[in-house]
Formats: C-alpha cells, structure tokens, sequence
C-alpha cells in the first residue's frame, strides 16, 4: 500500500461488513474524487497543506458547506484508518478543520400537530401512549429514554433519573397525565426479567430506533405532515415552555443544560416575525395602559397644557 490510490482501494475493500454497502460507496465515491484531484501519488506526499487545498478547491467550485463538510468526513474516516493500520505515522486529516456549517433551526412539531397528535394517540398501545406523554411533556432525549428502568422511576414524585450525553445522570419531571399514563402502562408491561422501563412484546429493551420508527407511525396516523422525532418533541417543548412564560435558566436546567451554557437561548429562544410582533403588542410598555392616562375617542393620549 505504497501509493494513495492503492490506499483509497484497500479501505474501500476493508469496509465491506464494517458498514452498509450504501455508506461504503459513500466513502468509495468522495474518496476516489480526493485521489483523483491529488494523483497517484505516494502517501506520504499528501499532507496537511494537501488536503486544506483540496477543501478550498470544493469551495471554489461553489459546493455547499454540508457536501464540503462531507467530503472532509471521508478523508478523516480514511486517514484515521491509515493511522491504525500503521501506514502513516500521524494523521494529517485531523490538522486540517472541517469547514463551518450554517447554525440551523431546530425544526419544532407546530402547537397544532402537537394538538392533532396527543387528540389521537393510540390507546390500544399504553406504552407507545406512555412515550410520546413522556416525550412531549419533559423534553427528555431519547437517550434518556431508553436509559429509564423501573428502580429510575418515582410516580409518586412524578419525576425520574435518566442518564443521557456523557453517561450525566440527572433528574426530569412530568405531569399528572403523564404519571398516569405510566402507571397503565406498568399495569400492561410484559413479564420480563429487564429493569429497562420500556420493553417490547418480546421482553426486550426498547432501543433508538424502535422509538423512532413508533413515532414516525404515530405522526402518521395523526396526519402530521412535518417530522416527528425525539429531537422534535424536545425542540416543541422548549419553545412551549417559553412562550408559556417559563424562565430561560430555568428551562436549561430542566433540559439538562450546564449552567451558564448559551445553548438553551441559541436553540430554543428563536422567535419568527408573527411571534415576536405578538411579544411585543403583549409585553411593550405602551401596550400596558396606566392609571393616570385618559384615551380619547380618536385613540390618543389626553395629557395638561403644554408648557
């Protein structure tokens, strides 16, 4: 494996039952357009200078930020296998940063499909009803989720522990209706010798992508035409949260946050036109009459003489 295409083919061949073959020839394809536009030469000419000028070419060609990002994903994935291979003595790719994406949004399910999905979730499922209350009413991750187990639950207390990003325990709340919902659940739970709270009707731990796929037929069957996810619910319960009135600190902590993290506000305070005109006919200081001000018929304000 002396020279860069010769490389890129061993690795591409090296993948086959490491992952799907849809993502191999993800890899195959960025990775052959790399050594094409650097030639076949041998690894240890290609450097860092090499691939910062490969990233500025993709630029200069006017691809997006996301397919350039992506390219830079595959040359990493390969030359961190190089690395482990031993047929570089130090990986180059991870001196080079992969290009900024644009912030997005987060994509939040709207009040009414929120509505649309709770009037109509299947009720001869107690524990997919128990999820979704669950989900939209803690803005938990599904992480956390999957991590409850039946020692983790406290219905009395109408709270739990979950572990979530980085193995942090911490403690989430939930209302009537949802203790509720838990406790038919429990009721119906099958027999099974797992803690994990919510198992499937073979006994096993729910996983990720069951509550994934659970939800994206419940969305369905609401008629909800957007995306409905884990991230969704925790995005929707965040912005009600707010625009109920709930405090910006106080919201962090109940989405697991670090304190004094910018992440609650850059994620979840964002307000399109409609909304921050509503905020602003509401909570203006003008739009709050005073005790010593008189309207006139025509709307204005009656003051004294001016002086």
């Amino acid at each position: 494996m002396n020279t860069l295409l010769e490389a890129v083919e061993a690795f591409t061949v090296g993948q086959a039952g490491e992952v799907s073959s849809k993502t191999r020839a993800w890899y195959a394809s960025r990775l052959s357009a790399f050594a094409s536009w650097v030639g076949d030469v041998p690894l240890s000419k290609v450097t860092a200078a090499t691939l910062r000028a490969y990233r500025a070419e993709l630029v200069d060609r006017g691809l997006s930020p996301h397919t350039v990002h992506g390219h830079q994903r595959a040359i990493r994935r390969f030359f961190t296998w190089l690395a482990a291979e031993g047929e570089i003595p130090h990986n180059v790719a991870r001196d080079v940063p992969l290009v900024r994406l644009p912030q997005q949004e987060p994509k939040a399910i709207s009040e009414e499909d929120m509505r649309r999905l709770l009037d109509r979730l299947p009720k001869e499922s107690p524990r997919d009803r128990a999820i979704v209350l669950l989900l939209a009413d803690t803005g938990c991750r599904v992480g956390g989720l999957v991590s409850l187990t039946l020692d983790s639950l406290d219905l009395e207390g109408r709270a739990a522990s979950v572990v979530e990003k980085g193995a942090k325990a911490r403690r989430i709340y939930y209302t009537t209706p949802t203790a509720e919902a838990l406790r038919l659940y429990l009721m119906v739970r099958p027999e099974t010798d797992s803690r994990a709270l919510f198992v499937t009707q073979a006994g096993k731990p729910i996983t990720h992508n069951g509550i994934k796929l659970m939800l994206e037929r419940v969305g369905k069957r609401a008629g909800v035409k957007g995306r409905v996810n884990p991230h969704s619910f925790r995005h929707s319960f965040a912005r009600s949260f707010l625009k109920n009135g709930g405090n910006l600190a106080a919201l962090g902590r109940i989405l697991g946050h670090a304190p004094g993290s910018q992440v609650t506000a850059k994620y979840y305070a964002v307000w399109d036109d409609h909304e921050l005109q509503e905020y602003h006919d509401k909570y203006s200081p003008l739009a709050v009459p005073r005790t010593d001000e008189r309207r006139t018929t025509g709307g204005g304000l009656k003051g004294g003489k001016a002086s």
